[in-house]
């Protein structure tokens, strides 16, 4: 399968990048910034905003004899840091009017399907969301963040796509010490409240990315919402 990528240079986008070619598939990423992704053999990179729909539109013919079957979203609002309390560097509705750029060009292209990292406490999830986690979001700059997967979460439910939207638990790096066949461990889901999701629950970002790929992939949980955790 040939893929659209966006958020192709984030740290779980870098692993869909790899997972992906691992498996023989070939993508396109569209990146903001030239030289933050390097092309090899199966990608091809091309520089451009996800809220210029013609820089979409550049992407999806940057291979000629490719068409994407799907899209995989992994884009995320940046600060100016990883501090929580960090100011905000995106503009407001960065991730929502990217995503609905993004499906009116693969919709005007023949293409619907598409899957989203969100995050969870989301939509429908906020409600099963443990009290703290809800109090550290609340109260430091992610709320903005949050704000932003809301919209995003509104803006997808209204097209045509046939959308996923994944929710991960709080996102930890994998450790390189660890062996690899406890990376490989499936994944736990829940359904789109995450009824039952516990303070500490996290998931790797390597878990994440195969969990994306294998649901874009296979066509799993389509229009509709899940959450996910190890």
């Amino acid at each position: 399968m040939h893929f659209l990528l966006l958020g192709a240079t984030g740290r779980t986008g870098k692993h869909v990048v790899s997972d992906l070619l691992s498996q023989g598939h070939t993508a396109v990423a569209l990146v903001r910034t030239s030289g933050s992704l390097t092309p090899r053999p199966g990608l091809t990179v091309v520089t451009g905003s996800p809220l210029s729909r013609s820089d979409i539109e550049n992407a999806l013919s940057a291979a000629p004899s490719l068409i994407p079957s799907a899209a995989i979203f992994t884009l995320n609002t940046n600060r100016t840091s990883d501090s929580p309390f960090a100011p905000q560097l995106s503009p407001p509705r960065f991730l929502a009017d990217s995503c609905a750029n993004a499906c009116e060009v693969l919709e005007h292209a023949g293409i619907h399907r598409i899957v989203v990292m969100s995050t969870a406490g989301v939509g429908d999830s906020w409600a099963s969301l443990p009290w703290l986690s809800k109090a550290f979001m609340g109260w430091t700059n992610i709320k903005y963040a949050l704000e932003d997967h809301n919209l995003l979460d509104k803006e997808i439910r209204l097209t045509k796509m046939d959308w996923t939207l994944v929710r991960p638990s709080r996102l930890v790096f994998d450790d390189p010490n660890q062996k690899a066949a406890d990376t490989k461990a499936d994944v736990q889901t829940l359904d789109s409240k995450g009824e039952g999701m516990r303070m500490a629950d996290t998931v790797r970002v390597s878990s994440v990315s195969r969990f994306l790929v294998k649901t874009a992939v296979e066509g799993l949980f389509i229009k509709s919402a899940v959450v996910m955790r190890d």
